[in-house]
């Protein structure tokens, strides 16, 4: 990992999040062997471009919606006075035992809500099915699956690393190598402090 890394940041900058980049990208790590043959599930953000493709180039892979991400949209379309009851209850639907009790408690809060904040049901309703997908999935893994934390937390690593520098790409360059070296280190010997409940 810590050479696909490396490499897409030394000669694969992009200005956008596009389909095209995400193709390119995904293309390459393919063509430097990951296959993908054991992978059974990708967690992503819900980036529209990254969905599409991976949506071709790994057609019979599972997909995870990252529940932190969906969390944070919908507490942004929701008006300030309502936000922290929307949301306790919000959370309570992703911490049931079952994906049929997560769908009732679903039903419940938009009932609940649909009135008053129908822009964060929508949210909600749009992509429930991809935000559920762990429950298919043994349960101790439910924590480490459900959200994109592994890769959020790098990258916060990275900003708090070369945001106070100055300096040239170069050194920059040499900071995202060791970030990624000590993170992938770090993910072998300790998978679980990777994780957070939504």
């Amino acid at each position: 990992m810590e050479k696909y890394f490396y490499e897409f940041f030394n000669s694969h900058l992009v200005d956008a999040e596009s389909e095209e980049n995400w193709t390119e990208f995904l293309i390459d790590l393919k063509n430097r062997g990951l296959k993908g043959k054991t992978l059974r599930l990708i967690t992503t953000d819900g980036n529209p471009a990254l969905k599409a493709t991976l949506k071709r180039l790994f057609p019979y892979k599972r997909h995870q919606r990252c529940i932190w991400h969906k969390m944070t949209n919908i507490q942004a379309k929701a008006k300030k006075r309502n936000r922290k009851a929307l949301m306790g209850q919000c959370k309570m639907i992703f911490r049931s035992p079952t994906r049929r009790e997560a769908i009732q408690r679903f039903k419940v809060w938009k009932k609940h809500w649909d009135i008053e904040e129908p822009a964060a049901v929508k949210c909600l309703a749009k992509d429930l099915r991809d935000c559920l997908t762990y429950y298919d999935f043994p349960k101790e893994h439910w924590k480490s699956i459900r959200t994109t934390n592994v890769l959020e937390r790098s990258f916060r690593e990275v900003r708090r690393r070369t945001r106070p520098m100055g300096g040239t790409f170069a050194s920059a360059d040499r900071i995202y190598h060791n970030v990624f070296g000590l993170l992938n280190n770090n993910w072998k010997n300790h998978p679980a402090a990777f994780t957070h409940s939504p």
